[in-house]
């Protein structure tokens, strides 16, 4: 929940951030704030747009660095610029059984191409063996290892997922504390932490709609079509 004032798309002659170069984007997130004051202050919004968090004095701005474009429910395209004329790729979804089954327990794979159709690469959601688990992700990206998105736990090794359980445990127990007697009994889902590894390499950490690209060679356009897609 935002509080505060809202406005949309810089109005009143407001300035709007100008879209970032994606090439060398670390840290992002997918949202429409474009602009954030101090707590309590007004918040700007604008477009779905792949956006790069800064400070900016008390408050935050998130300047895009490609715009996101719906044109069906399959299909995403992002723009290099806010009148989108220049595409920077589109994300399709490829086939898929669409029976009207639970789409939790669905493979889907998503092609990703660039502004003149070829083939960047590709994601695929693997769903997952057995019902009580979540599913998990696959990128891929010609000419590098395939890249696996998992819940940081099945992503660490045995040894440090006993130390960070150990480390997390008293945390855990609050957790439970605080959501016991949620609506239905159920706690809110909370957004995964997914470790994105290439062999042992860590090459990005997703939460939510926030991701961190740590490995130079990760192409980014990728990495804005896993986080268009979401974690659904």
């Amino acid at each position: 929940m935002v509080f505060g004032r809202t406005t949309r798309g810089g109005r009143g002659g407001e300035p709007l951030p100008p879209v970032l170069d994606w090439r060398d984007v670390t840290t992002f997130t997918v949202g429409g704030v474009e602009r954030q004051d101090a707590k309590g202050g007004r918040t700007v919004f604008g477009p779905r747009a792949v956006r790069v968090p800064r400070r900016e004095g008390a408050g935050r701005v998130f300047p895009p660095c490609a715009l996101i474009v719906a044109p069906d429910a399959d299909t995403s395209v992002l723009y290099e610029d806010r009148e989108t004329r220049r595409v920077l790729c589109t994300v399709g979804r490829e086939g898929g059984d669409r029976s009207g089954g639970d789409e939790r327990y669905d493979e889907r794979c998503y092609v990703v191409r660039d502004a003149a159709g070829r083939e960047i690469g590709r994601v695929r959601r693997v769903p997952p063996a057995r019902r009580l688990l979540r599913h998990t992700w696959r990128v891929e990206q010609p000419g590098h290892p395939e890249i696996a998105g998992r819940n940081k736990w099945a992503a660490l090794s045995r040894q440090d997922a006993a130390l960070h359980a150990a480390g997390s445990l008293v945390g855990g127990v609050v957790d439970s504390v605080l959501s016991f007697g949620a609506e239905g009994g159920d706690a809110p889902r909370r957004d995964r932490t997914l470790l994105w590894t290439a062999g042992d390499e860590e090459v990005m950490r997703s939460e939510g709609a926030d991701f961190r690209v740590k490995a130079p060679w990760v192409d980014r356009r990728l990495a804005f079509a896993v986080a268009t897609i979401g974690d659904r």
